[in-house]
């Protein structure tokens, strides 16, 4: 009977037996060779996936790291359309990690990094804080990409391509004349360069002691630099204001850099010297003037009311302005006869026969003021005959009478609402008065005024020129005529 030592040694010299064994194994060791790429068979993992904004340089199987150390590897990537979350077309990365790790806390997060500076990229994994009330990612659980920072798992990074991109003809062109424009800086000058170093050492401690100060607790360079974001976030804004601003306070800036200001300036103690002597001078001159404006209190008191009153007055003025307007043409008149008068020769004769006493300076008045009141009323007379209506009319109101005299008649119309002033201070509403009625060789207003039942005063409408036909004594038309005063 042969031992078990022989018994296996002839296993192994069995050809046979020794090339099936060999084949399997080849076979075993391609096929685990094959589908270890998707994680090594039989050897469960804690499966997981990502969002990515871009996955363009995420390769499948890339390692999956935490602290730099690889924990698992990428299986698959998805392309997904824009969800409600992010708004923006992403990929999904599944993950397949170490089991041990299972299960990560839900605030875990996650950033895809630069495996090199030759390009690549892999996944970064950041565990969250086990704290109680946060719940855990299972297994197949989603770390998502999303705009709202409370539901966003992924911490943004900077690519390489779009660090390059930054480098583009215009930046690469500027980047030349630099270095080319340091060149011809530096050239020649190697002993200010070593001066330069030098100074930058004897530089190098105190800008220590300065950054150590800076950077100490109690300086509070934090503070002041949020401070300081939060103010120019405030003012950002307003940029536009602000740049205004700035660009007029230069402006203003530059009209104030004058001699003329240099010369104001070196002239004020002076004149403040001046002009303290000129008040202590005038502390009486204040005093009376005081004194004044406390006297005048009591009639300031007063002044309202006689503001109103002439407020009354003014607002009561315009109706009889209204009625100087003929008036000032007729004096018009008048003052242009007596200069034709006065400018006369016969008139400059009388005056000299008249000579400067008191009799003829009296005689000579009378005379021109006679010879003007003439010359005013003679139209009315000439066209209307105003006088002898006037004298008809008055002799027919002495027509009865005794055996005395004749009386003289009248019949007086009494209005209540004419003859008494109303409350509101306002004349009847049918009062009818013409004071002063235009008589002319247009119309003769006098007697002929037209009722239209409405307030009037004054002009009340164009009348008739029509009058009662009377006779003038015999020459005295003729005599009109030749002095122009009829026409």
């Amino acid at each position: 009977m042969r031992s078990p030592r022989a018994a296996f040694s002839s296993i192994f010299d069995n050809p046979v037996l020794v090339g099936t064994v060999t084949i399997l194994v080849v076979i075993v060791a391609v096929y685990i060779s094959y589908v270890a790429e998707n994680g090594i068979p039989f050897i469960p993992t804690y499966n997981l996936n990502v969002q990515v904004a871009d996955g363009g340089e995420l390769n499948k199987n890339v390692d999956v790291r935490i602290g730099g150390a690889r924990v698992g590897q990428v299986l698959k990537i998805t392309p997904e359309p824009a969800d409600a979350q992010y708004g923006h077309p992403f990929a999904q990365v599944e993950l397949a990690i170490s089991r041990n790790l299972e299960p990560l806390p839900a605030d875990t997060t996650y950033q895809v990094r630069l495996s090199s500076v030759l390009g690549g990229q892999y996944i970064e994994l950041f565990p969250g804080h086990r704290r109680p009330g946060v719940g855990s990612i299972p297994d197949g659980g989603t770390l998502r990409i999303a705009t709202n920072p409370a539901l966003n798992h992924n911490i943004p990074y900077v690519d390489i391509s779009q660090a390059f991109d930054v480098f583009g003809p215009k930046t690469r062109a500027g980047l030349r004349a630099v270095t080319q424009a340091f060149g011809d800086a530096f050239a020649g000058r190697g002993a200010q360069l070593n001066d330069a170093t030098v100074a930058t050492a004897q530089l190098l401690p105190p800008l220590q002691r300065v950054l150590d100060t800076l950077a100490a607790p109690e300086t509070r360079l934090g503070t002041f630099l949020q401070g300081l974001a939060a103010t120019t976030g405030a003012l950002a804004p307003e940029a536009a204001t602000l740049t205004d601003l700035l660009a007029k306070g230069a402006t203003t800036a530059r009209a104030l850099d004058t001699p003329a200001l240099g010369q104001t300036l070196a002239q004020l103690p002076p004149t403040e010297t001046v002009g303290a002597a000129v008040l202590s001078r005038a502390t009486p001159i204040l005093a009376q003037l005081a004194a004044i404006t406390r006297a005048l209190r009591p009639a300031a008191r007063d002044l309202p009311i006689a503001a109103s009153r002439l407020n009354e007055f003014l607002s009561a003025a315009p109706p009889t302005l209204r009625l100087l307007a003929p008036v000032s043409h007729r004096l018009e008149a008048t003052l242009a006869a007596a200069r034709t008068l006065a400018g006369d020769p016969a008139t400059t004769e009388a005056f000299q026969v008249l000579g400067v006493n008191d009799l003829g300076t009296a005689g000579a008045s009378a005379f021109i003021g006679l010879g003007a009141i003439l010359n005013t009323v003679s139209s009315a007379q000439f066209s209307c005959n105003v006088v002898g209506l006037w004298l008809r009319n008055f002799a027919s109101a002495l027509s009865e009478g005794n055996t005395a005299s004749n009386w003289l008649r009248a019949d007086t119309i009494i209005d209540p609402a004419e003859l008494i002033q109303s409350a509101s201070g306002t004349p009847s509403a049918d009062l009818h008065i013409n004071p002063s009625p235009i008589e002319g060789g247009g119309q003769c207003q006098a007697g002929n005024e037209v009722y239209s039942g409405t307030q009037s005063f004054s002009y009340s409408g164009r009348t008739s020129a029509t009058v009662d036909n009377t006779a003038p004594p015999a020459g005295v038309y003729q005599l009109g005529v030749k002095a122009g005063l009829v026409p």
